[in-house]
């Protein structure tokens, strides 16, 4: 727009210049057009020679997590870039990266963005757009740096050493006729060494006895398999209506609590932190996520168990149409009276209740963990369902809004019905 105003001005003082023989408006023509010309040429290699280079330490962090970027410009001009305008288009929530810069000839300038992870995700680092010109800003010129990473934010786990394990889920019964690949106490039978059987696995005195190298087999242990289900139902969850004033502690940092402003985070926490804790404990942790696209993951114990399920809930969104009592009896099936099923959900449904108590019939062992919606929202009550809970002698804790999540299910899950609060 600048440069029409100017190619205006050129115009009229041609025009007065030839009309009145006016010396002077010659003279001004004369200079906006070098001016223009100048203002064309400065604009046309403002932006040539930058390339940007990003790196962040790792492409996994979690809530409440610090991800630290490393953003680097470099100018491969023969002239300064002046008042560089750095404009970024990431994703990622409160990443600070757009600034003013002066980038030297031949030379490069650098700086780190600290950003604490607020929300859980998938989120795209990039790309940069660089705005610049002429000093007098005739000619804007914008280009886009296209590098793009992109990195997951995994809910927070929190540690749960001290949450007593419910008397369901203790191990104990017989031994699982399933063979494993690992070592347990349980000896199902020897067979012949396979290349790749670990060494520690070896029956040397059956091998001493066959004169052939043989290898012990093991079944699963009496551990009983571990579900986690977790109500994704659009139309049970609440937003936080109020925020909560959380004191930061002597270091300065806020309780990961401070992040969770939903019945659908808080939710999605417990189940992760839930994982966390029950694989630590080497037990088999499955997991049931009823979005539009019901979740499933097969109980299992080892090391890639853990990121499986949390790569999961970093992009699970409450935006499923099953409710809690049908996702149950549709996934009924998958649950025997070696499992256990622990339920974590907002719903004040007294359907899913009754459902749950059906599969605690089956002597499947079963528990639940309810956030609490009245507590963040206005929502209905959730008496009925409490009382369902009790009334079944399924073993029940009760979250409320701004609850130290560690220290809430530290309490004793019989205990739980004493703290509603009417």
């Amino acid at each position: 727009m600048n440069a029409i105003k100017i190619i205006v001005l050129i115009i009229a003082a041609i025009v007065v210049g030839q009309t009145t023989n006016w010396e002077a408006a010659d003279q001004v023509a004369v200079a906006l057009i070098v001016l223009l010309v100048l203002a064309w040429s400065w604009s046309r290699f403002s932006l040539r020679g930058l390339t940007v280079n990003r790196r962040v330490a790792s492409d996994r962090t979690q809530v409440g997590q610090l991800l630290t970027e490393q953003v680097e410009i470099r100018n491969g001009g023969r002239l300064g870039r002046l008042w560089l305008e750095v404009l970024d288009q990431s994703t990622l929530p409160n990443h600070a990266v757009s600034r003013v810069v002066n980038v030297p000839r031949q030379g490069a300038i650098a700086w780190e963005v600290v950003t604490r992870c607020v929300r859980r995700g998938r989120y795209r680092l990039g790309p940069l757009a660089f705005r610049s010109g002429d000093p007098l800003g005739i000619f804007p010129k914008r280009s886009v740096a296209p590098e793009l990473q992109e990195i997951i934010v995994y809910p927070a786990v929190i540690p749960l050493e001290s949450v007593p394990v419910p008397t369901g889920l203790l191990a104990g019964g017989d031994a699982l006729d399933r063979r494993t690949p690992f070592t347990t106490p349980n000896i199902a039978g020897v067979r012949e060494y396979s290349p790749g059987d670990a060494f520690n696995r070896i029956s040397w005195s059956t091998t001493a006895r066959t004169g052939r190298l043989m290898v012990k087999e093991f079944d699963l242990d009496p551990t009983a398999d571990i579900w986690l289900v977790l109500d994704l139902q659009g139309g049970v969850h609440r937003t936080a209506s109020r925020p909560l004033n959380f004191v930061p502690n002597a270091d300065g940092a806020f309780p990961l609590e401070a992040w969770l402003d939903s019945t659908e985070e808080y939710a999605v926490t417990i189940v992760a932190s839930l994982a966390g804790h029950f694989l630590r404990q080497r037990r088999n942790v499955g997991l049931i996520a009823s979005g539009v696209h019901l979740e499933v993951i097969a109980p299992d114990r080892s090391d890639r168990q853990l990121v499986k399920i949390l790569e999961d809930l970093a992009v699970a969104t409450a935006d499923g149409g099953l409710s809690l009592g049908e996702v149950l009896v549709a996934e009924g099936r998958r649950f025997s009276r070696h499992d256990s099923l622990v339920v974590v959900t907002p719903s004040t449904d007294e359907s899913w209740v009754a459902t749950l108590a059906e599969i605690s019939g089956k002597r499947v062992r079963t528990a639940a963990v309810l956030v609490e919606p009245e507590t963040f929202a206005h929502a209905p009550s959730s008496l009925m369902a409490i009382s369902g809970l009790v009334a079944a002698g399924i073993p029940a804790q009760l979250v409320k809004y701004g609850d130290d999540i560690a220290a809430t299910l530290a309490v004793a899950p019989g205990t739980m019905a004493g703290r509603y609060r009417g």
